[in-house]
């Protein structure tokens, strides 16, 4: 039996069947066939630079593992299964570098290099070094560093001190405050002989100067200490104010307004004063000197008596004591606090001046230091009532997700959308067409179990007719 008549014997459903199932086939053969030739891939590194995915290529293509470049070159693609065993490689030979040469510089030195390229190379590892390390940082995206280190001379004692300048890249969204960028200076003067951190000089990228002439950047980190302490304080004593408030007029309408004025002038001060000794406070007698001088009487005349004539001076030194004090007065300290108070409602002048003693109390103010207390009751009006008060129906928020801490970075997710869409892609294919096929059989089904036609009478007799002869002709067979 050839193929023709295979088809001839068969039904028209069983002809439709049988084809569904060859596509259906040819489908699955074809989609296995295009998954073998096309493996999924994933994130080997993401967020590259362009020196960095130059050279991880280049490494790539040495050891023979197929790759692919996504999000304009900073993400690069490699096989699902080969992700992590391609990243060990790398390691192992130390790619990425981080466009810049480390201390493995001297791996392979040469002994023919004079003392001068030695010194180049040095300060170059150096430089790479704390580019690595400044790196590392998590709201840094590179580094570049640039040393001036000073050469000790045998016939020159005053050098110039050495000095440093840092360019930081960071990432998108973040910052550096005033701590952190003395933190970068102290890191690059360890590193470097002779080198202070005020002579490193941290710029941004977009040529900003981060840190401050300053030892240490201490003028940074004392603006941003002192904003930080005055809002803390500000804010306990907000704390504190609302509720005493909230306890004496039983309710959280009233409005608190504290306001610190701290002082950070370094003040040294020396006093010396004189300890008044003896008993008349004149001091304690050290020396006394008596100079006197005299004339003798006249022994010409026996009647003459006439006395002597005498002069003394008298010179006397007294020693005093003296006490010395030397105050250091430190940053920081509280030149005044102004706290206003609003609070609804009318309330007698009585009430008002007890309560700014008790709120003054509370709060340890000083009136000689210019520390005051200002309470206001207003009645607010019926047109400030309604605006205060307005009647909004918000449309509703949709909570936004929650922080995953393993979360892949934004560039790794904006390269894994499309082999992950691919990839659902080529399941969402067999599916499609495994309904397509299932629906069209139903519905086949559903017209071949339809309600049968009714036989006129001519057909009836005719099939009758053609039943007689197939039986007649089985008995002659026979």
């Amino acid at each position: 039996m050839n193929i023709r008549q295979f088809f001839a014997s068969m039904s028209q459903r069983a002809r439709i069947a049988f084809g569904a199932g060859l596509l259906l086939i040819a489908c699955l053969v074809g989609i296995g066939l295009w998954w073998i030739a096309h493996p999924p891939y994933g994130v080997l590194y993401g967020n590259l630079r362009e020196a960095d995915a130059a050279e991880i290529t280049t490494t790539l293509g040495q050891m023979q593992v197929p790759y692919r470049l996504a999000d304009q070159g900073k993400v690069i693609l490699v096989p699902s299964d080969q992700v992590y065993e391609t990243r060990m490689q790398l390691v192992s030979r130390g790619v990425p570098k981080g466009g810049s040469v480390g201390f493995e510089l001297f791996k392979d030195s040469d002994y023919g290099v004079t003392e001068f390229a030695q010194h180049v190379n040095y300060q170059r590892a150096l430089q790479g070094e704390l580019e690595r390390t400044i790196a590392a940082l998590g709201e840094v995206d590179s580094a570049r560093v640039h040393l001036t280190i000073r050469r000790a001379d045998l016939f020159q004692t005053d050098t110039d001190p050495s000095k440093a300048s840092v360019t930081l890249t960071l990432r998108q969204g973040k910052s550096l405050d005033a701590k952190e960028v003395a933190g970068v200076q102290r890191l690059v003067a360890s590193a470097v002989d002779g080198l202070a951190p005020a002579s490193v000089v941290v710029l941004d990228d977009q040529g900003r100067v981060l840190s401050t002439s300053s030892a240490g950047g201490q003028g940074n980190a004392l603006d941003s200490d002192s904003l930080s302490a005055r809002t803390q304080m500000e804010g306990q004593l907000r704390t504190r104010v609302d509720e005493l408030l909230h306890r004496v007029l039983q309710t959280d309408n009233f409005t608190v307004s504290v306001s610190v004025s701290l002082n950070y002038d370094h003040v040294k001060q020396v006093r010396q004063r004189l300890i008044p000794q003896g008993k008349d406070g004149n001091g304690l007698l050290v020396r006394e000197k008596i100079d006197s001088s005299g004339h003798a009487a006249d022994d010409s005349g026996a009647n003459q008596t006439a006395g002597s004539a005498t002069s003394s001076d008298r010179e006397l030194e007294f020693a005093h004591g003296s006490e010395q004090e030397e105050v250091d007065q430190a940053p920081g300290r509280i030149e005044r606090i102004s706290v206003g108070i609003v609070v609804p409602g009318a309330l007698p002048r009585e009430e008002i001046d007890k309560l700014s003693g008790v709120v003054s109390a509370s709060l340890g103010l000083d009136p000689s230091r210019g520390d005051k207390v200002d309470i206001v009751a207003l009645v607010p009006s019926e047109a400030a009532k309604a605006t205060a008060n307005p009647v909004v129906r918000a449309a509703p928020i949709d909570a936004p997700p929650p922080l995953d801490a393993g979360a892949p970075s934004a560039a790794e997710t904006t390269a894994a959308k499309p082999a992950a869409q691919w990839r659902n892609h080529v399941w969402l294919y067999p599916a499609l067409t495994l309904l397509v096929l299932l629906a069209l059989v139903a519905l086949l089904m559903t017209r071949r179990t339809a309600a049968p036609r009714r036989l006129t009478a001519p057909e009836r007799e005719e099939a009758l007719l053609r039943l007689r002869q197939w039986i007649e002709s089985a008995e002659v067979e026979r």
